[in-house]
C-alpha cells in the first residue's frame, strides 16, 4: 500500500472503529485475561477442595464466559464452528451449574 491509499482508508474509518493494530491487542488482551481467568479457577478449585466444598460453580461461571464471547464471535462472524463451540461451551456451563445444585441442595 503506497501513503494515499493508507490515508484514504484511515479517513473512511467509522469514528470508533477500531484498526488492525487495535483489535491485535484488544485480541492478545482477551487471551491473557482468560488465561489469567483460568488460573484463578484452578486455585479457588484447588481451595474449594482443600476446604471440602464443590468447585463446579467456579467452572460454570467460566464457561459462561466462554459461551459468551463465542455466541457473541458467532453473532458477527457467522461461522459454524464458533457456534457449535459456543453451544458446547453453554451445555458444559449449564451441566457444571446444575452439578454445583446437585452437590448444596442433595
Amino acid at each position: 500500500m503506497n501513503k494515499e491509499e493508507i490515508l484514504k482508508k484511515a479517513q473512511n474509518r467509522k469514528p470508533n472503529q477500531m484498526d488492525e493494530m487495535e483489535m491485535d491487542i484488544y485480541q492478545k488482551s482477551s487471551n491473557i485475561g482468560m488465561t489469567v481467568g483460568l488460573i484463578m479457577c484452578v486455585v479457588l478449585m484447588i481451595i474449594n477442595i482443600y476446604s471440602n466444598q464443590p468447585y463446579q460453580d467456579v467452572y460454570s461461571v467460566f464457561c459462561s464466559i466462554l459461551c459468551g464471547q463465542y455466541m457473541y464471535r458467532w453473532i458477527r462472524q457467522k461461522d459454524k464452528f464458533t457456534l457449535f463451540c459456543g453451544i458446547c461451551w453453554g451445555f458444559v456451563a449449564v451441566l457444571l451449574f446444575i452439578s454445583y445444585l446437585t452437590k448444596i441442595f442433595v
